[in-house]
């Protein structure tokens, strides 16, 4: 800080608060990727829905629940989706002079209704380009966690922390995908992810749920959304909006992320919501950054880009 000695004392302190506050500036800056967003509890609230079966995760998954989606098929079957650390993903920021960080990469073993299981890892490692660098108290606690789809060119890619579990790894019939991830000692810690796949009835009722501008297209398409109760609902960029549910029956503060893009033959739709206290809250705006980034699945055999591939998701 700039000190001016023998001049006036008042002075002195102006310049001691102005420069308080510019370090507080780049403090803010630093730790929030994205707006923060207004802290809520989910309800458990249902999505309104169409198109699926009890086989299928975008068919009745409900909002932040903490077991929605897993099948009775797999309960009876008695399968346990489970990780293993394969590898590292790397993390690259700055133009001028890149750098790379690094997190550890978990691989997930899903249940799969159709087809062959896939490889469970990418076919080569993963760097993601990434605009703001991470403070290290939230790195240092990251993973990254790859579940395959059943075509196994493609996968799932998202951002929690390295400690938790995986609960529910589903691929249905209909090509949608459930992820849920808890804190293994606190399990209304939690991520919840959904893909409504190729489903167009569900994810056109999902584009009407959390997209309000879209409400009225979902009707007409046929497949009616449900009004939401979001106490905060915002666009932070083309075809990615951010909300918070309202206080429900868990513990925890749930804020959540959902991505659309639809043609006139094609709709898609993928949402990410997570449930942590509010000391962990810099962590989940970290991933939903990184999600809104790369909002639906990435190719497994090159480095990691927008699927989309478009200028508009930006």
């Amino acid at each position: 800080m700039r000190r001016r000695r023998n001049f006036i004392h008042s002075k002195k302190m102006l310049w001691v608060f102005i420069m308080l506050l510019f370090c507080g500036f780049i403090v803010m800056f630093t730790t929030s990727l994205i707006p923060k967003y207004i802290p809520a509890v989910t309800d458990g609230d249902r999505t309104a829905q169409a198109g699926g079966t009890d086989r299928d995760p975008a068919a009745g998954q409900g909002t932040g629940s903490a077991g929605g989606g897993t099948t009775s098929q797999q309960q009876e079957a008695g399968f346990k989706p489970s990780r293993v650390q394969c590898g590292v993903m790397k993390l690259r920021h700055g133009a001028r002079k890149p750098q790379d960080d690094q997190i550890p990469l978990y691989c997930i073993e899903g249940n799969y209704h159709v087809g062959d299981t896939p490889m469970m890892q990418p076919a080569s490692p993963l760097q993601v380009k990434i605009d703001t660098v991470i403070p290290e108290k939230i790195l240092s606690d990251l993973g990254a966690f790859w579940l395959s789809d059943s075509s196994g060119t493609w996968g799932h890619l998202l951002l929690a922390p390295k400690h938790w579990e995986v609960v529910r790894a589903d691929t249905g019939a209909n090509g949608s995908v459930g992820l849920e991830l808890a804190d293994p000692q606190h399990p209304d810690r939690r991520a919840v992810y959904l893909d409504g796949g190729p489903c167009q009835g569900c994810n056109i009722a999902l584009i009407g749920s959390y997209f309000t501008a879209l409400k009225n297209w979902a009707e007409e398409k046929g497949f009616p959304g449900k009004t939401m109760k979001f106490l905060h609902h915002a666009y932070v960029r083309n075809h990615v909006v951010t909300y918070v549910l309202p206080p429900g029956s868990t513990a925890y503060k749930t804020v959540g992320a959902a991505f659309e893009h639809h043609e006139p033959q094609d709709a898609m739709f993928t949402r990410y919501e997570i449930s942590v206290p509010p000391e962990d809250l810099d962590m989940a705006n970290v991933m939903l950054d990184f999600f809104a980034r790369f909002p639906s699945s990435v190719a497994a055999d090159l480095s990691v880009q927008p699927y989309l591939g478009m200028s508009s998701v930006s």
